[in-house]
C-alpha cells in the first residue's frame, strides 16, 4: 500500500487550485466576450436612434423654415394693402370721438364718462403718470 505523503497531498491540490482556476478564467473570458458584444449592440442601437431624431429635426427645420418665408411673404405691405384695397373706406364724422385733456389730483382725466355723447362707448381713461408743473 501507498502511504500518502503530504508532498502527493500537496500536489494533487495544487492540481485542483489550477484546474478551478484555468475553468474561472475562462468562464470570466466568455461572460467579458458576451459583454462586450451587447455593448456593441447597444452602441449601434443607440447611434441609430440618434440619426433617426436627426433626421426628424432636419425635417422640421425644413416645415419651419417653409412656413416662416410663406408668413413673411403674406405679411409683406404691399401683399395686406392688395387684400385690404376693395374694403377699406374712410372715417365718417360720426365715427370720430374727440376728447379734451384735463389735470386733475389723480392724473389726466381725458374725458367724463357722465357727459359722453355716446353712452356705449367707454371714454374715460386716467393715467397715473405724475403732472409735471
Amino acid at each position: 500500500m501507498i502511504k500518502k505523503t503530504p508532498f502527493t497531498f500537496s500536489q494533487s491540490r495544487v492540481r485542483q487550485n489550477c484546474i478551478t482556476s484555468l475553468v474561472g478564467l475562462g468562464l470570466l473570458t466568455v461572460c467579458c466576450a458576451f459583454t462586450l458584444v451587447w455593448m456593441q449592440q447597444e452602441i449601434s442601437r443607440t447611434a441609430s436612434q440618434g440619426a433617426k431624431l436627426e433626421s426628424q429635426l432636419a425635417e422640421k427645420v425644413d416645415k419651419l423654415r417653409y412656413l416662416d418665408e410663406k408668413i413673411s411673404r403674406l405679411h409683406q405691405p404691399i401683399v395686406l394693402q392688395g387684400k385690404v384695397s376693395g374694403m377699406l373706406r374712410a372715417a365718417e364724422d360720426l365715427q370720430v370721438v374727440w376728447v379734451s385733456e384735463r389735470i386733475s389730483a389723480e392724473g389726466r382725466i381725458y374725458a367724463d364718462a357722465t357727459r359722453s355723447s355716446a353712452p356705449g362707448l367707454a371714454l374715460m381713461f386716467e393715467s397715473k403718470t405724475p403732472v409735471n408743473p
